[in-house]
């Protein structure tokens, strides 16, 4: 949930590809993981939207201030030229971030209409609380994959 409180950004993040995802979301935690198991490069960060990093990102991108059920990916995180994407185009994004292959089937994606793409994101988006487990309980990240959640 964005937050009106300003926190100063983490100098480390600045540049960075910074995913911001429901941490109380079973679906997004396991898409977390499996970002961090399949990024070796390390290029993307995390951060949970009930952080109060995501009311800073979202008023600097003139994106709504309400209660967003949707990843957001801010590509130059604190940067001149950070750019913000949502839904469909967030996660193809973080595709494109890890390269190759996963690149490439990002790119096969964007053929499909965002419109249509966001239709079936926003009907998981409403349902994934009851369609995946959102318990308290997750797998604990490793030290390497501490560093790459951003606390704020």
């Amino acid at each position: 949930m964005p937050s009106s409180e300003s926190s100063p950004r983490p100098k480390s993040a600045s540049g960075a590809c910074v995913l911001l995802y429901d941490g109380e979301c079973g679906l997004c935690r396991s898409a977390v993981g499996w970002l961090l198991r399949h990024d070796t490069r390390g290029c993307l960060l995390f951060a949970p939207l009930q952080q109060t990093l995501d009311g800073e990102v979202f008023a600097g991108n003139a994106l709504p201030s309400q209660p967003i059920s949707s990843a957001v990916l801010v590509m130059n995180f604190g940067e001149p030229g950070e750019r913000v994407s949502v839904r469909t185009d967030a996660m193809l994004g973080c595709l494109g971030v890890l390269g190759g292959g996963w690149a490439l089937l990002a790119a096969v994606a964007r053929l499909v209409p965002s419109l249509l793409r966001d239709i079936a994101y926003n009907w998981l988006a409403r349902n994934r609380h009851w369609l995946f487990a959102d318990g308290e309980c997750c797998a604990l990240p490793t030290a390497a994959e501490r560093a790459r959640f951003l606390n704020i």
